[in-house]
């Protein structure tokens, strides 16, 4: 569109920046300090400061990235906009705007002395960020503490068991157990309260999550849950100092033996720590394979006469979950070192930049991402890399996928060029198992890994594993470290 029009009434009272406009119709070359006035097409950026009238819960406004530091700016604060360019938002410090210096000079009048000291954190009243926690005393936080009680208690349990694949785990009433009741109706009306706080977070926050290291990245768990209690006891307990923080990348549901207990775990995860924990969406996340894999059909006999309307209400949230996370190191307020970026399939053919994510408006049902507007998403969801070592010629560009006609296959190229226009070091995908895997891989010239946690998934005797991104040194590089689970069938490891 030529004009941002949600702007122009802001636009049409503000006075133009006379000699910066000059300039730029002139053809003058424009030095450092008028170019902070100046969008990068070349016209005067304008202050803005506004809440839409229909926004009422400011915690349900999603926030701005300023297009120069990245930083968020939040509803109603004051910035500076391109009356031509409706994407740029340029935050108040990035902008043609007064600075507060850090610093302040301090004389102490009876010895004369003048000292130059920091400006102390007590005379900087900040806007407080928006929280998405939910209140305790609220119906899902109280299902969810349940619930996570019961993990830690069951993951000790499984460690000291003796190991068993999880489509041969015997143990009965797991469901009840986790959400704490007695009868399929009471788990309904448990988890029809868990999965409302779930939606009501997720939808707080934006369709691109950030995350700060150190975290977890988890790939494919597919209703393992005894993999996954296992790997909790092994690496860490989510929401714990050994654990902090974690990232979901997808596919929690369909084929595996325990997907109803599986999504309670996850869902209670999301409520009890929203910050911390991020659930990514997966192919799987969807009504066409969660009626052709089984997800439907479990979640339906788990909770009895209330079964339709738990699954209804489940697939409604996975419509809700965002598509990608972005793993990053923040120091001293700026954007420095490694970024990691974490999806379920692919980059598809990689000409997307991160802000494209970032406007996508949720819910998107299974007809929404078949749309040709969303190729974009579904590739996310569905496409493949092309592996560096592959026998067929066609191991750089963009290629026809066998999984379906929108989906595709990428060279190490798309992969290469793709993180250098985002500013990314590494992408992290999951969606596949190997036979015989090590439940990771590592390609294109070490900026694509994939992680698989569930192990001896559909007979492939692979092993499961979870990926450690941490800070490396003080200097904001980011470190990966492959954790693994061995895979429990006979293999030949030579």
């Amino acid at each position: 569109m030529p004009a941002c029009e949600l702007y122009q009434d802001i636009l049409e009272d503000e006075p133009e920046w006379d000699e910066a406009s000059r300039r730029v119709e002139d053809g003058d070359v424009v030095n450092a300090a008028s170019s902070r006035a100046l969008c990068q097409c070349g016209r005067p950026l304008h202050r803005y400061a506004r809440l839409p009238r229909y926004q009422t819960f400011l915690m349900c406004s999603s926030a701005k990235d300023c297009t120069r530091c990245g930083e968020d700016i939040l509803p109603g604060d004051m910035h500076f906009v391109c009356p031509a360019c409706s994407d740029v938002h340029v935050c108040k410090d990035c902008g043609p705007s007064v600075y507060i210096h850090r610093e302040y000079d301090f004389l102490d009048y009876e010895t004369g002395e003048v000292q130059v000291q920091e400006v102390p954190k007590r005379v900087l009243h900040d806007r407080r960020g928006r929280s998405v926690t939910l209140e305790e005393e609220a119906p899902s936080k109280r299902v969810a503490s349940k619930v996570f009680e019961q993990v830690q208690l069951l993951a000790k349990e499984v460690a000291d068991e003796e190991d068993v694949l999880d489509k041969n785990w015997e143990r009965e009433g797991i469901l009840f157990q986790l959400l704490g009741v007695n009868s399929a109706e009471q788990a309904a009306k448990s988890m029809l309260e868990l999965i409302e706080g779930c939606q009501r977070v997720l939808m707080a926050q934006p369709s691109l999550t950030e995350v700060e290291v150190p975290c977890k990245i988890y790939g494919d768990i597919h209703g393992q849950l005894r993999d996954l209690l296992l790997l909790f006891h092994s690496f860490g307990l989510p929401g714990t100092p050994d654990c902090p923080r974690c990232v979901f990348n997808g596919d929690f549901v369909d084929r595996g033996r325990h997907q109803a207990e599986t999504i309670v775990v996850l869902f209670a995860l999301k409520v009890m720590f929203p910050m911390n924990i991020y659930l990514n969406r997966g192919n799987h996340e969807d009504t066409t394979m969660n009626h052709k894999y089984g997800f439907q059909k479990v979640v339906q006999e788990a909770f009895g006469e209330l079964g339709p309307q738990v699954y209804q209400a489940i697939s409604t949230c996975f419509q809700c979950l965002p598509f990608v996370s972005l793993t990053r190191v923040q120091l001293k307020a700026c954007l420095v070192g490694g970024r990691v970026l974490a999806l379920h399939g692919g980059i598809g053919d990689g000409k997307w930049r991160l802000d494209d994510l970032r406007r996508v408006r949720r819910p998107v049902n299974h007809e929404q991402l078949q749309a040709p507007e969303n190729r974009l998403l579904w590739n996310i969801l569905w496409s493949d890399p092309i592996e560096d070592d592959c026998v067929s010629n066609c191991v750089f560009g963009v290629h026809d996928s066998q999984r379906s006609k929108m989906a595709v296959r990428f060279g190490w190229n798309v992969t290469q060029d793709f993180c250098v226009r985002n500013g990314l070091d590494l992408v992290v995908r999951s969606h596949q198992s190997k036979r015989w895997g090590l439940g990771f891989d590592v390609m294109h010239n070490e900026s694509l890994v994939r992680v698989f946690s569930a192990r001896d998934y559909e007979n492939n005797e692979n092993d499961g594993a979870v990926l450690q991104v941490q800070q490396d040194d003080d200097e904001g590089h980011l470190g990966v470290r492959p954790q693994v689970l061995r895979a429990l069938e006979n293999r030949d490891d030579a």
